[in-house]
């Protein structure tokens, strides 16, 4: 098995959007560097592939757990994702 990185420059490696600078979406602001494990099968050869990029801000959102919010700094307790307002709520210092 061989193994491939493949650097995608300012894409998202999970949706492929434009997150450099200037971008029409104006994603370049939340960003992250990401990198992306996957396989390729190609005549019969499987190929570990690393994708290195970004992560935007829509795939980088995860919505708390308990109010259903989309937030980007989020905390996780008990393998909750729970965001800042309801880490108060629930007593949780952060």
């Amino acid at each position: 098995m061989s193994k491939i990185s493949v650097d995608i420059g300012d894409l998202c490696t999970h949706c492929g959007k434009d997150t450099a600078f200037g971008s029409k979406e104006l994603l370049f602001v939340d960003r992250c560097p990401s990198d992306y494990d996957a396989k390729l099968v190609f005549a019969d050869k499987e190929f570990d592939v690393t994708i290195q990029g970004y992560l935007c801000v829509s795939c980088r959102s995860m919505d708390c757990d308990l109010c259903g919010v989309s937030v980007l700094d989020d905390y996780i307790l008990d393998g909750r994702v729970i965001c800042l307002d309801c880490a108060n709520k629930e007593g949780i210092e952060v």
